[in-house]
């Protein structure tokens, strides 16, 4: 994955998934070994994982050749964008974006962060750990997972003493909170300010007589002078 798409290496670093310490540049993969495994045919299904935006996973091109001519019998693609790639597949698990789960990154400082859910994910679309539990279950392999929390138990308890990752289970994220008028609705920062600032005054919209609105608790109403 390109640098500038690639967040999270550090995290894959963490697992043993890529070689290198945190903070380390972020080079171009060389998968030349598994495209020409693709291309000669000597692999039999290839899932692919793209969680967006399109092009983060740089040139797959040579995945669509190969399903196409048929050196590549099954293709698997997890995913959030109805790309070349997806409609190649025989198969797309639509996925959640990153503003339609929760997620823990470590950036490149190696600091662990987490973003919460802002927006449900839309039709079929799960988020990513519920899809492989599915995925497990239709292939026979059970994942006792129930909630994203247990899975960040889960890694801290496998992984203990990697710092950053020691974290997880302490990760608190916000839950998305309904508009209740429609200031809040028109720009979500704004229901910050209604719910603990403004509070003495509701919601107005269009011309309206300063006079008729309530006063605040402990107010003196001000009136014109002349």
């Amino acid at each position: 994955m390109p640098a500038v798409d690639a967040p999270n290496v550090n995290g894959a670093r963490m697992f043993g998934f890529v070689a290198g310490s945190v903070g380390d540049e972020v080079r171009e993969p060389d998968i030349k070994a598994l495209r020409d495994a693709v291309s000669g045919g000597r692999v039999s299904a290839l899932y692919v994982f793209d969680p967006g935006p399109d092009g983060s996973l740089g040139d797959t091109q040579w995945i669509v050749d190969a399903r196409a001519s048929g050196s590549l019998k099954l293709l698997v693609v997890h995913g959030v964008l109805m790309t070349a790639l997806a409609r190649a597949a025989d198969f797309v698990l639509p996925g959640a974006s990153y503003v339609e789960k929760e997620a823990s990154y470590t950036n490149e400082q190696g600091t662990l962060q987490g973003t919460a859910r802002a927006i449900a994910p839309p039709g079929d679309a799960m988020e990513d750990w519920q899809i492989l539990v599915n995925l497990g279950l239709a292939l026979g392999v059970r994942l006792d997972y129930a909630t994203a929390a247990h899975i960040r138990a889960d890694i801290a308890s496998r992984f203990g003493g990697i710092e950053p990752l020691a974290g997880l289970p302490a990760l608190t994220f916000n839950r998305p909170v309904a508009a209740r008028h429609w200031l809040q609705a028109s720009n979500p920062s704004e229901r910050w300010k209604w719910d603990f600032m403004f509070q003495d005054l509701p919601p107005v919209k269009g011309n309206v007589d300063p006079t008729a609105l309530p006063v605040a608790p402990g107010m003196i109403a001000l009136r014109e002078v002349k």
